[in-house]
């Protein structure tokens, strides 16, 4: 079957829209743009992950990725000038970490279309990244075998561990 977009009014508990979105069969990880009139999603199309963005209105998607590499986690800035994602095209151009495709952190300006990849914890999956109320970006690592929540300052290029759990930060999958 196909995924299907949920959208629900929390405070009535009802579903106000359900659809599927025409032309990517799978996606995850919906993301809400700061305006409210667009989603980000992570989408996977004849065996490929990459970015899109819905736009609410006109039900228009737009593919903002289109290459080898595999997009997750993608999240938008406060004022929605670029999102913050997970992307393994380090691990792709650099080298797999004991012949697995790690994960890192990415940004992408929405005007211009760029991109840059931060290099925090290579060989390291760092995932779930989300920018912070400083523009800070908070994400999850596994650096040193167990899942933790670190922040990276874009600007200093300093990473801060924000939890230090022996059994880490566990989701139901390795990328969740």
């Amino acid at each position: 079957g196909r995924n299907v977009l949920v959208i629900k009014d929390v405070d009535k508990g009802k579903d106000l829209r359900t659809k599927g979105i025409k032309d990517l069969p799978a996606f995850s990880n919906p993301s809400w743009s700061p305006d409210g009139n667009q989603i980000l999603l992570s989408g996977k199309k004849e065996g490929q992950t990459d970015l899109y963005v819905l736009d609410l209105r006109t039900e228009k998607l737009t593919q903002l990725t289109n290459d080898i590499y595999s997009e997750l986690h993608p999240s938008w800035s406060a004022d929605g000038s670029t999102i913050i994602y997970s992307t393994d095209e380090p691990a792709w151009n650099e080298g797999r970490t004991f012949g697995v495709l790690t994960f890192n952190l990415a940004e992408m300006d929405m005007i211009s279309g760029t991109t840059r990849n931060f290099r925090v914890f290579q060989g390291a999956d760092n995932l779930n990244p989300q920018y912070d109320a400083n523009g800070d970006v908070v994400f999850l690592s596994n650096r040193d075998g167990y899942r933790n929540m670190y922040r990276y300052n874009i600007v200093r290029e300093e990473v801060v561990q924000l939890t230090d759990i022996p059994t880490g930060i566990s989701g139901i999958s390795q990328y969740s």
